[in-house]
């Protein structure tokens, strides 16, 4: 049995698993004078129980993403948003430089540089790529896995990409494990397995200890991901995005039954605009000889009336024109009987039906996708407006503002590679995020580096 541990001793790697470790070996590991001041305990990994196999499912069926993906594609908001907030997030990129002071108001005046090395590294691995990608990931999902790969010779940090988040399974995480050993990556779940020849399994690091130390430790091969994600509220693995609230309360269903019955009502509805009532004694009044007519005789005069009375009322040649309605008196009884009636059918399509429903299930959807609808188009409904250049402006501004930690959370992997790879360690990476400005600012927009 092979045992590994990374330089500071708090990890160890035994047959390809993960462990974090005791004050122990800690304390045995730590330079004399110093035994007191490493870690005492070992934090604490929350472990699901009765899962066996080589799979953590993400689901009841393994499936989740595979179901999301399918519910939301049929909704006209929800992609778009979430394409909208990927998009809006990432602003111009990612660039790096270095902190250089503070002005009086305690921002930081961050002056971007150019590195040969750093330069090489962003070409090689694509990272306006691996950003946008890796957002894309946290947006839709709340978990990213990015995927590190190193030299031959393990001395440097070669390239960083990421992975599709729906097409990643963990591994079943045993006792006392810091993370599951390993990342299953497949297109084809629920029915992937490892060694199926579609599925590749990938060591998992730890995040949350020591990460340049304990890679440089361990030795279960050439490829590493690099687990991130939003964290929720009661998720031992894998994270829930907040915005996943509108298929539980139901409001999707609302959202997506409304077209559903419009388009139904479309298609079969009968294009009725008038129903005619005709007294049967009006034919006898109008047509004397009524009874020796036969039945097909009868028809003929029928559609005729109809078709005049058409004629009268379509389209625009009908404006404004006037149908007689006509009365007259029964000969025998001298009862006065309204030969004709005229009644226009109430058309539901054109009154707008369930439009103040879909108004309320898109105001839910955008709350819980915490975007303000003026961002990123128009609310359903009749009162349908886009907002003004000032909303829009606070909006945005605001909506940057608060997702900076998320934005962070994408740079992690390049901390990671700037300290394994030695570069200075003054780098810091940042997203460019465009700024609206007000009018009487000299221009619309500016950059800041955050």
């Amino acid at each position: 049995m092979q045992v590994l541990f990374n330089s500071g001793g708090n990890v160890a790697y035994v047959n390809g698993s993960v462990y974090r470790l005791g004050g122990a070996l800690g304390a045995a590991s730590a330079p004399a004078g110093g035994a007191g001041k490493v870690d005492g305990s070992r934090p604490t990994s929350p472990l699901v129980k009765n899962q066996t196999g080589d799979v953590a499912p993400w689901g009841d069926g393994n499936d989740f993403p595979q179901q999301v993906l399918g519910e939301i594609s049929k909704s006209s908001i929800i992609p778009a948003v979430l394409d909208w907030k990927v998009r809006a997030i990432y602003g111009k990129g990612v660039v790096y430089g270095k902190v250089t002071g503070y002005d009086k108001g305690g921002n930081e005046i961050f002056e971007r540089v150019k590195d040969p090395e750093i330069q090489a590294f962003f070409r090689r691995s694509n990272i306006a790529r691996y950003a946008f990608e890796g957002l894309q990931n946290l947006v839709n999902f709340a978990n990213g896995w990015p995927e590190l790969i190193l030299s031959r010779d393990r001395s440097i940090i070669t390239s960083l990409s990421t992975a599709d988040t729906a097409f990643c399974r963990y591994s079943v995480q045993k006792p006392g494990q810091a993370v599951p050993d390993l990342l299953h990556i497949s297109a084809n779940w629920p029915d992937a397995k490892p060694g199926d020849g579609y599925t590749t399994s990938v060591p998992v690091l730890d995040p949350y200890f020591d990460v340049v130390e304990s890679l440089r430790a361990d030795k279960r091969g050439f490829k590493y991901v690099y687990p991130l994600s939003l964290p929720s509220p009661g998720q031992a693995l894998y994270q829930l995005i907040p915005w996943n609230s509108i298929r539980k309360s139901g409001w999707l269903d609302v959202a997506l039954a409304i077209p559903e019955f419009k388009k139904a009502l479309f298609k079969n509805q009968l294009s009725l605009k008038y129903l005619i009532e005709a007294d049967e004694r009006w034919w006898y009044w109008k047509y004397p000889d009524w009874d020796t007519k036969t039945t097909d005789e009868r028809r003929g005069i029928i559609s005729e009336e109809l078709a005049a009375f058409e004629k009268t009322m379509a389209g625009v040649d009908g404006a404004g024109k006037s149908v007689l309605a006509t009365t007259f008196i029964h000969p025998q009884t001298g009862e006065k009987i309204q030969a004709l009636k005229v009644t226009a059918i109430d058309d539901k399509i054109k009154s707008g039906i369930y439009i103040e429903d879909s108004q309320e299930a898109a105001s839910h959807i955008y709350t819980a996708l915490q975007v303000d609808p003026t961002l990123s188009g128009i609310s359903p409904g009749k009162g349908m407006g886009a907002g003004s250049g000032s909303d829009k402006r606070v909006a945005f501004n605001a909506f940057i503002a608060t997702h900076y930690y998320l934005q962070q959370l994408i740079l992690e992997p390049l901390n990671l590679v700037r300290d394994y790879n030695g570069w200075d360690p003054d780098i810091e990476f940042r997203f460019l995020n465009p700024e609206i400005n007000t009018l009487d600012e000299k221009s619309e927009t500016q950059n800041k580096a955050a």
